[in-house]
């Protein structure tokens, strides 16, 4: 089936693959305050967004109660006679009708309207009243009456039912008139109610087969988009600064990747929050726009908190380059969270998300559920091209290890930890991944100022790593080893050079006596050489004497 048209609801129309099939009647059926109207009305809406008209066939409520909606919805209203139909079939409940009754006049009125506005859309809302107070024998054959003109008509149809007890009419509807049927329901878990919409069948084309979570505000209905289950990541050739050059070094030396997924962790205290709003300062310094949702102080407490360690975010606020959003976790479940937080972002269109913290959301419901909707919702931010930075706090109990679902989708992971030690604590920062970065490996101290966040050094005394006091105390003791080795060193340097002087002038002084030896007994042997020489000349003078 490639026909389809848009049912104005762009996370259904993803469910859908497309939307409803074109040119034949789709049932929506659901328990009162499932949303049958609303949806039915953001049908009609999106129809007439497109320029075509629509007949609605109310048998619920009033025309005028109608547009009322409409336009408290912010929807498109069109005055009787324009391009919007509204046929009023709201039964008389204290008539019945007796004897035989045929659905041809009901039908004919449809199809003139149909005919008379040219309209390729139809909606009945809803079946059941549509029959109230008839004196129908069999209302499974009716039904089938009904459905098959519709499909003979050739005009695309949304039908809405209410919910019955009586599973015989699912047989005859759900599987032999209608191609396509979803389920809407809603149910109460840990007090807190969630709507949930599923399409149980689709003829002819494919379509998401989970149950999937959505909830009603001003503007109407916000459906989770979660049909995906390819993973799918938006490409960022740019990296983001985190305003710390320390830890952008960590972080394999140009920062983080713009669009990916940071989760900073740690216990109560940590420095989660500051560290969080530290990086998204730095995000709005680089011209990007931001959304900031915390879950745990308000936005007085939040600002006031920030401005104590030099963060200002209020001309950011003020310029709305950056929204703040404070939000009690527990006023609503973890699916209408996330719903209201993606049409957050779809009204703001920011390049920066912070939920702080998102394990505040973990706590509601099963683990099993929780993991499904923080896997797709991360992949959906992904998808949307957003760098997503959340922080989890970690129990009290805990070994510093992520209880999120989420950890291997992170693309950085940052840890803080608290270590006790000579009677106070000491925070303490590492990076345990950063994907496409040649991370650091390294523990540094991580210090909190009123200027701000400061990444320290950590010093490493004996086979141990020191910080806070004990950092310093090991410095001064070091300090002072070094002083006593300077002044050791010094003397030491003077013994040698002493030493050389001494052997110098010992040198020197052998040398004189040296030199004077040499002299005496090179005269010596100069005189002794010269007596040689007056014999030699004697004993010559003799031995010619003899001769003559």
């Amino acid at each position: 089936m490639t026909n389809k048209v848009s049912t104005g609801l762009k996370g259904l129309d993803q469910i859908l693959d497309g939307g409803y099939p074109g040119a034949v009647p789709t049932l929506l059926k659901g328990s009162p305050g499932t949303g049958k109207t609303l949806f039915s009305l953001s049908f009609v809406n999106q129809r007439l967004l497109m320029g075509e008209s629509v007949v609605l066939v109310t048998c619920d409520e009033s025309p005028e109660r109608l547009r009322l909606h409409m336009t408290e919805l912010g929807f498109l209203v069109q005055e009787p006679g324009e391009r919007l139909s509204i046929l009023d079939f709201r039964p008389d409940v204290y008539e019945t009708v007796v004897g035989a009754f045929d659905l041809a006049p009901i039908l004919l009125r449809i199809a003139n309207a149909i005919e008379r506005s040219g309209a390729r859309s139809l909606v009945i809302d809803s079946l059941q009243n549509l029959l109230l107070g008839l004196a129908i024998k069999m209302p499974d054959r009716e039904l089938l009456k009904i459905f098959d003109w519709l499909r003979a008509q050739g005009v695309t149809t949304l039908v809405t039912a209410a919910k019955s007890a009586d599973e015989r009419h699912k047989d005859v509807l759900e599987e032999y008139a209608v191609d396509c049927v979803i389920h809407l329901q809603q149910r109460v878990a840990d007090h807190l109610m969630t709507r949930y919409l599923r399409v149980v069948k689709l003829r002819g084309s494919s379509h998401g087969t989970n149950e999937y979570p959505f909830s009603f505000h001003k503007s109407g209905i916000s459906i989770l988009p979660i049909t995906a289950s390819r993973l799918q990541g938006h490409e960022g050739a740019s990296r983001l600064s985190s305003g710390l050059k320390t830890l952008d070094q960590m972080l394999g030396g140009e920062g983080y990747w713009q669009g990916s997924v940071l989760m900073i962790s740690g216990r109560s205290g940590s420095g989660k929050s500051i560290l969080a709003a530290s990086l998204m300062h730095a995000a709005l310094d680089q011209g990007l726009r931001g959304v900031y949702v915390t879950f745990e102080e308000s936005e007085q407490d939040f600002i006031r908190n920030l401005g104590s360690v030099g963060l200002d975010l209020t001309a950011a606020i003020a310029t709305q380059q950056l929204q703040l959003h404070a939000v009690r976790p527990v006023e609503k479940g973890m699916e209408e969270h996330l719903i209201g937080i993606l049409d957050l972002l779809e009204r703001v269109r920011p390049q920066i998300l912070v939920l702080d913290p998102i394990s505040s959301l973990v706590e509601m419901g099963s683990a099993q559920q929780v993991k499904m909707l923080l896997i797709r919702f991360v992949s959906h931010i992904k998808s949307m091209g957003v760098t997503l930075l959340v922080t989890e706090l970690l129990p009290d109990g805990s070994r510093d290890y992520s209880e999120l679902a989420i950890s291997s989708l992170t693309d950085s992971w940052i840890r803080l930890r608290q270590v006790e030690n000579n009677g106070e604590l000491n925070r303490l920062i590492n990076v345990v991944k950063s994907r496409g970065n040649a991370s650091s490996n390294q523990v540094k101290e991580f210090l909190i100022t009123g200027q701000g966040i400061h990444i320290e050094e950590p010093y490493v005394g004996e086979g141990m790593l020191l910080v806070g006091t004990a950092k310093a105390g090991q410095m001064q003791l070091d300090q002072e080893m070094i002083a006593r080795r300077g002044y050791e060193l010094e003397r030491l340097r003077r013994l040698l050079d002493d030493l050389e002087q001494s052997l110098a002038a010992k040198q020197q002084l052998l040398l004189t006596e040296f030199d004077s030896e040499r002299d005496r007994l090179g005269r010596e042997m100069t005189e002794l050489q010269r007596q040689l020489e007056t014999l030699e000349t004697r004993q010559s003078q003799l031995k010619r004497m003899r001769t003559e």
